[in-house]
């Protein structure tokens, strides 16, 4: 007879068998978190390996911001690292108050090379003649091929007084030009306007037709709402019954400045609603009426051309959305894309990061990524009979008669500078403004008017006509 026997061991107690199974999970943690971090220690061999064996000495500062910056040029042409030295400047940016030459600048997605998006206002790149589309080739002799805006930023500013030499060309140009510009505090003024009244203001009253108002933005900065509220204060007083915003050349700026602007031309609605990883809604912004222009929605026409971008875009294609306004011109530069800023180093630093991406009232997306076409939906195309595409001939001569018109003051309307009637320049059916006759211009300043054929500004004067249009019932 054979007998079995069964061996029984003693049952593990439950809080043992918790603290195990614990274990475990945080053991799987620290091997998924060692299987993600496993670059890091990669990075660090790598520059350990390069301060040893290469050629000429070189800082681990050196190293880790160049490995940074190559990192998030990598993503995209808008994401950046942002080292100490230039966090400053980046900060003044924003301010709209900083040391430089004053352009906007960023990187044609064709060209691979450093353009220029806007001329700033009465600065030195302003007033040498630098303008929208000009690619810059050089910076001090040192070629700009390879470029992030990062890299323009570090060499274009510096010691006010100190000099930059950029090597220009201009748009459809055989032959590069050398251009030396002094450096000096940048102060932006975002609003600007038809014409220089004598005491220096702007007349946001058109010239052609006293019944228009006129404005330009050439940035969406933190004094820009301020600006805006008083020069739409100063139509409203003038009994203005149109309007021309005028968004040419204008590369963004700030999000919520955008959406305010939206906000005094709307009475409801959708603004812009911002999308982050795989398509989910982050934030709609809708109209509030706080800050309404006006009781009465008068006609506007918005102005583009293929160097608007970014919150000149949310601006334009909302307005457009909910048949608020006709744009009119081309078809725009196509960033529709959020960058959030990071700090890094204890606020030392900081990531500039592509995070969402903006999308119109009407549900489509503004931004123009690498795989899209000229035939695809992105920026902002003008309204169905409003495509007025300029040369780039054409634009050079429109932009350089801009530039010397903004530096003209008004003779004669100086009777009383708190009478909206006073703020009108002399009305004149003439498009190509060569009224010498009225036109005083500001000592010392050379103008191209003086030897050269004005030229018509064919999207300001299609604005016009359609506005004209609206006020005569056509």
């Amino acid at each position: 007879m054979s007998f079995s026997t069964l061996e029984t061991f003693p049952i593990m107690p439950h809080r043992n068998l918790v603290v195990i199974i614990l274990a475990c999970i945080a053991s799987l943690a620290c091997y998924k978190k060692t299987q993600r971090n496993r670059y890091a220690s990669l990075f660090s061999e790598a520059m350990e390996q390069v301060m040893i064996r290469y050629v000429d000495p070189v800082e681990p500062r050196t190293l880790f911001e160049g490995a940074m910056s190559g990192m998030l040029r990598r993503l995209d042409t808008y994401s950046a690292y942002v080292g100490p030295a230039e966090y400053r400047e980046f900060q003044e940016s924003l301010e709209l108050e900083f040391g430089g030459i004053g352009i906007e600048v960023e990187v044609n997605s064709e060209t691979e090379r450093l353009t220029v998006l806007s001329p700033v206002f009465d600065t030195p790149a302003y007033k040498a003649g630098l303008l929208a589309g000009d690619t810059i080739l050089n910076v001090n002799g040192q070629s700009t091929e390879g470029f992030s805006v990062q890299d323009a930023v570090r060499l274009l500013r510096g010691a006010v007084g100190s000099q930059v030499t950029l090597t220009i060309q201009h748009p459809g140009d055989e032959e590069s030009t050398d251009v030396t510009l002094s450096r000096s505090r940048i102060k932006v003024p975002s609003v600007l306007g038809d014409a220089r009244l004598p005491d220096s203001r702007w007349s946001f009253v058109l010239e052609e037709d006293s019944r228009i108002g006129y404005i330009r933005l050439t940035t969406f900065g933190e004094h820009t709402i301020e600006e805006l509220r008083n020069s739409l204060k100063t139509l409203e007083d003038a009994n203005v019954q149109a309007l021309i915003l005028d968004l040419r050349n204008n590369a963004g700026g700030l999000l919520d400045v955008a959406v305010s602007t939206c906000d005094m031309f709307l009475r409801e609605g959708v603004i812009v609603t911002t999308r982050g990883r795989g398509g989910s809604v982050r934030e709609t912004q809708e109209a509030s009426r706080n800050n309404l222009f006006g009781e009465a929605e008068i006609p506007m026409a918005v102005i583009v051309n293929k160097y608007s971008a970014s919150a000149s875009e949310i601006t334009a294609a909302c307005l457009q959305d909910h048949d608020r306004a006709i744009v009119i011109g081309e078809r725009t530069w196509g960033k529709g894309t959020v960058q959030n800023v990071i700090e890094l180093e204890m606020g030392r630093s900081i990531l500039k990061l592509t995070t969402a991406t903006y999308w119109r009232p009407s549900g489509r997306n503004i931004h123009r990524s690498a795989d899209l076409s000229e035939d695809d939906d992105w920026g902002v195309i003008p309204d169905e009979g409003f495509l007025v595409k300029l040369g780039e001939k054409e634009l050079e001569q429109v932009l350089k008669q801009r530039r010397d018109r903004d530096y003209q003051v008004e003779s004669g309307n100086e009777s009383d500078p708190d009478n909206p009637a006073s703020k009108a320049a002399p009305v004149s059916q003439n498009s190509g403004r060569s009224e010498p006759s009225s036109i005083q211009l500001a000592e010392g300043l050379p103008s191209d008017q003086d030897h050269e054929e004005p030229v018509i500004d064919r999207q300001l004067q299609s604005a016009i006509n359609y506005l004209q249009g609206c006020l005569e019932g056509n």
